[in-house]
């Protein structure tokens, strides 16, 4: 990827004065049958609790999406906390032309960004979204990727991210969640966090910005030279909290 256009591309989100729109949550996990999380790290005792803040928003030409996890685990490198954080804006080419580029179930064409910072680990990726009006879904994006970490050489990813509220036996209920799927050097990645939450506002006003329910993670990946192929989904208790 040339550096050069990666810069251009985040400089540009910088010009931001105001986001148009805002929604920013916070959340939180646990799971109790972690063996091996993306990253490469063991916990010793299964048991992981997260933290994370998550925001999304809309400006003239684009929006911007970031969020930040805080674990705590008895990991196995010794470490009992760590931090990671995504950043992913995207720029509108409608927007950006005055020209409607929307045909059929795709709504919108975005120059695609993505910045992955974590333990010791970095990735940029670059590339195009497609924004799709898909039946249900109040959003569903499909973003590809030309993705560069520091521990692997250049390749792609796939990313999808979506939002479908729905009502079953008169309880409002929210699917939601990311995929992720990657190349490496000994094959490919893929991590995935479907959420199915139930609305507070079932409760009362009182409780109408509390979602509760359970959050799936899935890590799948390939063997390398130091460590057998990962296949694993854990379940969590989540709770998020939206304003």
């Amino acid at each position: 990827m040339p550096k050069s256009l990666f810069f251009l591309f985040f400089v540009l989100q910088f010009n931001v004065h105001a986001e148009e729109w805002s929604q920013t949550n916070v959340q939180f996990l646990y799971g109790n049958d972690f063996k091996e999380v993306a990253g490469g790290d063991s916990v010793i005792d299964r048991k992981m609790k997260t933290i994370t803040i998550e925001h999304a928003g809309s400006w003239e030409y684009g929006s911007n999406f970031f969020f930040v996890d805080m674990t705590s685990a008895n990991f196995s490198s010794g470490k009992r906390h760590k931090i990671y954080g995504e950043w992913a804006p995207k720029i509108s080419l409608s927007k950006v032309s005055g020209t409607e580029l929307s045909w059929s179930f795709i709504k919108d064409i975005l120059i695609a960004g993505e910045i992955n910072q974590g333990d010791n680990f970095r990735a940029n990726n670059l590339g195009l979204g497609l924004s799709l009006d898909l039946a249900t879904f109040d959003f569903f994006d499909f973003n590809l990727f030309h993705r560069k970490d520091n521990f692997n050489d250049a390749t792609f990813q796939l990313t999808l991210a979506w939002l479908n509220r729905f009502d079953t036996f008169s309880l409002p209920m929210r699917f939601e969640g990311f995929f992720d799927y990657y190349g490496t050097n000994f094959g490919t990645e893929i991590v995935t966090q479907p959420r199915l939450l139930l609305d507070g506002k079932y409760f009362g006003d009182a409780t109408k910005s509390l979602q509760v329910g359970v959050e799936f993670y899935y890590y799948k990946s390939s063997a390398t030279p130091w460590r057998d192929s990962i296949d694993e989904l854990v379940p969590q208790l989540m709770l998020k909290w939206t304003w």
